[in-house]
Order: C-alpha cells, then structure tokens, then sequence
C-alpha cells in the first residue's frame, strides 16, 4: 500500500523519487510555497514540515480509507491489524502519511536542479481547484483537516511541483534494454478442465468418474484433430473449443501453467502437443511462434518502464539516506486516527 503511488483525497500523491547530480539549472520558487508557516512537526535536512500539512493529508487519506474498509470492518477499522506485525490500520495510515510527505518535500527541494516551476496557469488552475475544494466540502470536514483555502492551495502547489520532477527525472533517464531482451513468442492451447462445475448459486458439483473420462477422451480427439489440421486455433473452430493465446519467451510464462509453457518451449515453431496432464485437467499446446512483433513491442515497453521506475527507486533509497525525516514525536501524537470523517462530514465530499 504504501509503495505504489497513493491518492489522499484530492491529492495525487507520487511515489518516492530521488534525483541524481546534475547541473543546476534556475527555476523560481512557485508563490504558494514561499512563506509557510506553522507548528513544525519534523525535518527533512534544514527544511522543516509542519504539522499543518501532516493533519491534512491524514483526514484525506482517512476518509478515504474509510470509504475503502469501513464495509468491512465497521467502526473498528482504526485498530484492525494491518499486516503481520501487528500494526494497525491507525499506525500504517500516519505511517503513509509521513512517507507521503517526505516524497514530495525531497521533490520540490530539488525542482531547481531540474529547471522545474509552474507556469502562471498552472497556478492559476490550482487556485480554482483549492477553491472549489472550500467550497464543495462541509465547515466540518474543514475543520477537521485544518483547511483553510491558502492551505490548500499550498498543498495542491507542492502535489503539482512534485509530479513535475518525477517527471523531469523521467524523461532524462532512458533505459539500455534492447529488442532481443524483450523478444517473446506465441503459444496456443486449449484446457479441457477436470474441476467440476459451480451453478448460479455458486454450488459446486464435482465431475463424475464417467465425465472425466469423457473430458479426457474429448481432449485426445481435440489433439488428433489439430495436429492434422497443424493449426490448433483453427480446431478450436471445428471442435468447437475455447482456444487461449499466451506469449512467453525462456524467461516468463506468461501466465500459462508452467508446464504448458514449458511444453510449448519443448515443441518445434508450429508444433502441436499431445494431451499434457496437469492438476487442473488435460491441455492440448501448440508452438505458434518464436517472434510475435507486436508482442515484443509492448513488451518493450513494458521493461522500459520497469526499469525506469526501479531507477527512481534506487534514488529514492539514495536520497532517503542522505536526508533522514527527523520526527517530533511528541507532536505527531497529537493527530489521532480514531473516528471516523465521514461521521464529522456528514454527507460532505472531497473534490
């Protein structure tokens, strides 16, 4: 939950990114974010984060935890336990929070580096959305997440800065991954399942010994039957039977059983399978191809983007290490997370 990228409320909240050396390159400071005040609540190096902020993001991300857990843990959600340590739902949410935080102070402390601003329009559409975020939202809800419409622009300003980085650092990184790295191939085959049925109801009827010996008999037919035709999507047609299409390489499955994918590398390109036995009954596999191009381009594109954001995650970890959050724990105890928001809010919402 807390590693992939998180929306609080309004706000997008982007995942840690750090940056590495580079030139420095001038880009003023966007106005919202020039003179911040408040209670300080901890430390990011010499830049302080303010409890303010902290109290904002935690209702917005409270309530809409609530909405997501609240059907199933009613008004306990708070001390529900979260993950195997122990730690509760309470505890990862202001865990979030401060993650949250950090990530996009580290961000924008760094915009300068990568000639990041806003332009005059896009603070200008921030001021309409923190507006709009006053005026669509209940004196309570307000209330409880300390709001004010110049606090809100603030927050939503750094939210767009940050996003504007990660950006930057995107797009300057390109990754060394080539066409035969991503290469991958196409194999077909057809399941003739052992599982039994389930009807409308979700009552389940296991197969008789009668059935599956019919199923099995039904899967050798279906394999004779492609294997003369030499095409086992084209006997899924005569059959008929329900064909699937995968594309896996020596590397990955694709999702296939992994005896089906295994079977598939065994076979000759355009080579049909005998009826292969698995737990979930008898698959008939064909190898249809050991260079699908529209299949390696999307997969290319998807290791590009794999490793991209393992880069921003190796700097993440780097840049978390040189700058530590220093927490003043004593004033983090004094947000708590405990009732619920919507009760607070009644029927307000958040834009």
């Amino acid at each position: 939950m807390r590693k992939n990228l998180k929306k609080l409320g309004i706000l997008v909240v982007l995942a840690a990114v750090t940056v590495i050396g580079c030139g420095k390159r001038e880009a003023s400071v966007p106005r919202a974010l020039e003179q911040e005040t408040g209670t300080a609540l901890a430390t990011l190096g010499d830049e302080p984060i303010y409890l303010e902020e902290a109290l904002f993001y935690t209702r917005m991300l409270q309530e809409q935890w609530e909405y997501a857990y609240y059907e199933s843990f009613g008004e306990t959600l708070w001390q529900q336990e979260a993950d195997d340590s122990g730690q509760t739902l309470a505890e990862l949410l202001k865990s979030s929070v401060l993650d949250t935080l950090t990530e996009l102070h580290l961000l924008c402390a760094h915009a300068s580096e990568y000639g990041v601003t806003l332009t005059d329009e896009e603070q200008e559409q921030i001021a309409f959305r923190a507006q709009n975020f006053m005026e669509n939202n209940t004196e309570a809800v307000l209330k409880a997440a300390g709001a004010d419409r110049e606090s809100v622009e603030r927050y939503l300003t750094r939210n767009e800065l940050a996003g504007k980085v990660a950006e930057a650092i995107r797009a300057e990184y390109e990754p060394e991954i080539s066409e035969e790295e991503a290469r991958v191939g196409r194999l077909t085959y057809a399941l003739f399942s052992n599982t039994g049925l389930y009807d409308l109801e979700g009552n389940y009827t296991p197969f008789t010994e009668e059935e599956l010996q019919k199923i099995q008999k039904d899967a050798e037919n279906f394999a004779a039957l492609a294997a003369e035709l030499g095409d086992i999507s084209a006997a899924g047609e005569q059959y008929p039977h329900t064909v699937i299409d995968v594309y896996f390489n020596e590397e990955t499955d694709g999702g296939a059983h992994p005896d089906v994918a295994q079977k598939a590398r065994e076979l000759p390109v355009g080579g049909v399978s005998e009826v292969v036995t698995t737990e979930e009954g008898w698959y008939v596999i064909q190898h249809v191809s050991d260079l699908d191009e529209d299949a390696t381009a999307d997969r290319l594109e998807e290791l590009k983007e794999s490793a991209t954001q393992e880069h921003l995650k190796s700097l993440e970890d780097a840049w978390a290490e040189e700058t530590p959050l220093q927490v003043d724990e004593k004033v983090w105890d004094t947000v708590q997370v405990d009732g619920l928001v919507t009760e607070i809010g009644g029927d307000g919402t958040h834009s």
